[in-house]
C-alpha cells in the first residue's frame, strides 16, 4: 500500500526533554524541531473508542511517509528515519501551531510509522 501524495500535509515535530526545577519537581520542555509529511485522520473506531472513551475528540492518528529504524536505548524505544529525525513517546507534534499542540502518546511500528496523538 503506498500513500496518495495529495492526503500528504506537513507537520512539525520537537523532541521532549524532561527537565527539573529548583524545586525538584520535572517538567518537559520542547529541543530540536524537524518536518516530515504524514496522513492525519481523527481517531475513531470501537479499539480506540474503548481505549480513550471521552478523550478520543482530542485523538489524532498520523501516518508518516519514509522508511524508518527501530532502537533501543535502555527501557527507551525511539524510531529513527533516514534524515536523522527521531521519534518516541511524548515528543510534541506541532499540528495547527508553531509549538508542540499535540504529544505523541503510542507509536506502532506498521509499514509506515503510525503514531496516536493527544491534543495537551
Amino acid at each position: 500500500m503506498r500513500q496518495k501524495r495529495n492526503r500528504l500535509k506537513e507537520y512539525r515535530h520537537k523532541t521532549a526533554l524532561l527537565k527539573k526545577d529548583t524545586e525538584g519537581g520535572t517538567y518537559i520542555e520542547y529541543g530540536t524541531q524537524s518536518s516530515f509529511k504524514a496522513e492525519m485522520w481523527t481517531g475513531g473506531g470501537r479499539l480506540q473508542q474503548e481505549t480513550y472513551g471521552i478523550r478520543l475528540p482530542n485523538i489524532r492518528n498520523l501516518r508518516i511517509k519514509g522508511s524508518y529504524k527501530e532502537f533501543t536505548e535502555g527501557s527507551r524505544t525511539y524510531y529513527e528515519f533516514e534524515d536523522g529525525m527521531r521519534i518516541t513517546v511524548n515528543d510534541g507534534i506541532c499540528i495547527y501551531t508553531e509549538e508542540p499542540d499535540y504529544k505523541v502518546i503510542a507509536i506502532y511500528p506498521y509499514r509506515f510509522l503510525t503514531l496516536e496523538v493527544e491534543r495537551i
